[in-house]
């Protein structure tokens, strides 16, 4: 009999992967990047970037290495999103899943790797999805919408510099609906949480020209601390 090595298990091990929900705003759309399988299982169906975790290597340096193989895109922003243990969610075994989410602007994606192809879709118009990525898809939607209000990494997906009328169309995209432009842009400038850039500059005004605003992470802060330390 074979002896054991000394802190060597001889229980069942599973697969460990680690994917990736990739968001950018375009125009008025809220997209996601899905790749086309180039291998099977799934062959030809759209999917998470994604793939399996290397023994020297954490599950999000493998998350974002996967995404870079297979798209060439590297995030602005990245962070755990969910895990994912069904039994039977991949036909070559059992493996579970780590989930990240992350934001892009004006990046450019290409196929690589083991990717036939990569697309953008909007997140309300996905096609049918591999492995159980539509779920992982759902999770990744009512967390964005969730946590939106609590934490500012939506600003990923815009320029650092943008009209408050962006802002109000990125909102939209996210959740689905309309929304009152005109109180909506006059409660982020009350509430001090953007910045007109020209009032950090000694740059001349002008009455036609856009208003460009930027984050105001300090007042943020302030503004977090204050609804949950009262």
């Amino acid at each position: 009999m074979e002896e054991t090595k000394k802190y060597q298990y001889d229980y069942w091990r599973p697969a460990v992967a680690a994917d990736n929900v990739v968001y950018r705003f375009e125009g008025k759309e809220l997209q996601v990047l899905l790749v086309k399988r180039g291998n099977d299982p799934y062959k030809g169906k759209w999917a998470l970037p994604g793939g399996f975790l290397n023994e020297d290597e954490t599950l999000e340096e493998a998350a974002l290495r996967e995404l870079k193989e297979e798209t060439g895109v590297v995030p602005r922003y990245t962070e755990e999103l969910c895990s994912c243990s069904g039994v039977n969610r991949d036909p070559r075994g059992r493996v579970i899943s780590v989930v990240y989410y992350s934001f892009v602007y004006g990046v450019v994606a290409q196929a690589g790797d083991d990717a036939a192809e990569v697309q953008w879709f909007n997140i309300y118009e996905l096609p049918e999805m591999a492995f159980d990525h539509e779920e992982v898809m759902r999770t990744a939607i009512e967390k964005l919408r969730a946590s939106i209000k609590l934490c500012p990494y939506f600003f990923y997906l815009l320029d650092k510099e943008f009209t408050l009328p962006e802002l109000g169309r990125l909102w939209s995209a996210i959740y689905n609906c309309k929304i009152d432009r005109r109180n909506f842009q006059k409660h982020w400038v009350a509430m001090g949480l953007v910045t007109n850039i020209l009032e950090l500059t000694k740059l001349p005004k002008s009455p036609r020209a856009p208003k460009y605003y930027r984050f105001n992470e300090e007042a943020y802060l302030k503004f977090r601390k204050k609804c949950f330390f009262k």
